[in-house]
């Protein structure tokens, strides 16, 4: 569901998306871009629809379930301006083909027409129901995990920022679980969903599912808990452009330097590949975002 705008290649949008998500952009920005690049995005698909009746079915990828960002809002009014867009490549120094700068700047001009917002009549004969989401996928998971044996814990769908940064704080509330017996005692299982990024500063391959689990195995070989395990997955089964879903660690998978060195370098995937931890299940055909499950066992006192 590309459909370039006139003037803009497929590969224009490519290489864009591609400095985007480099760029460590919320979703949410990524798609103000996208919107204001693509003929049918941001409510303009309703348009072409007219005068049918449309029934839009949706599985959310998004954090908050934000109808205007999923699918960037084919049949959805759209809060954002071209004068947004521009801002956003601005604000993450984002560098674009000549083409895509270019319509961003007529659209801020005036010379190109914005995408239709609320209380535009193209929308009253559109109804949309959201279907699934990332606490589907967290639902779920805890469920699995309460069958299992252990004390689930839903920590959140909305987990969004830095994935490594991110890691830390799941990998501290196992540590939590294991010494204290607070929030909750073990054996337990935290789980999350949402949708974390990477900020690209190196030359590997990755993702941040991958960034995660790396990330989680240095804190976990720091031995304030053993025995936990740490995973993440992308629920469409692609971890950023490589072709694992994600990865899977304990404290022993991969040696602390080793990690560290791949994390600076944003190469989790050969470091976690090398360890025999990552995770591939093939395109999932859906997407919910991100899903993260740390297990906390009973440990001996």
């Amino acid at each position: 569901m590309a459909a370039p705008a006139e003037g803009i290649s497929l590969a224009d949008l490519q290489s864009t998306t591609d400095a985007l998500l480099a760029s460590g952009a919320t979703i949410s920005e990524i798609n103000a871009v996208r919107k204001h690049c693509s003929a049918i995005k941001g409510g303009r698909l309703a348009t072409a629809t007219q005068p049918a009746t449309v029934h839009c079915l949706v599985v959310s990828d998004v954090v908050g379930n934000d109808l205007a960002t999923i699918a960037s809002g084919p049949f959805v009014a759209d809060p954002t301006t071209y004068a947004d867009a521009s801002d956003v490549l601005d604000r993450y120094d984002c560098e674009v083909p000549d083409a895509v700068s270019r319509r961003l700047d007529r659209g801020a001009t005036g010379e190109l027409d914005e995408t239709p917002t609320a209380g535009d009549p193209v929308f009253d004969s559109v109804t949309t129901t959201i279907i699934g989401d990332g606490m589907t996928a967290v639902g779920a998971a805890a469920d699995r995990a309460s069958e299992a044996g252990f004390d689930p814990l839903v920590l959140s769908s909305r987990v969004r920022g830095e994935a490594r940064e991110a890691a830390k704080t799941h990998v501290a509330i196992a540590e939590e679980i294991a010494v204290t017996g607070e929030p909750t005692s073990p054996p337990a299982v935290v789980v999350s969903g949402g949708e974390t990024t990477v900020t690209v500063g190196g030359d590997g391959t990755g993702g941040p599912n991958q960034e995660f689990v790396l990330s989680a195995a240095v804190e976990l070989a720091g031995g304030a808990i053993e025995d936990a395990v740490v995973a993440a997955v992308d629920t469409d089964g692609i971890d950023g452009v490589t072709d694992a879903a994600g990865g899977i660690v304990d404290d022993t998978t991969v040696d602390p330097a080793v990690a560290r060195r791949a994390l600076a370098d944003n190469d989790s995937t050969a470091a976690l590949a090398a360890a025999d931890a990552l995770v591939s299940t093939g395109p999932t055909g859906t997407n919910v975002n991100d899903l993260r499950v740390v297990v906390v066992p009973t440990t001996d006192t």
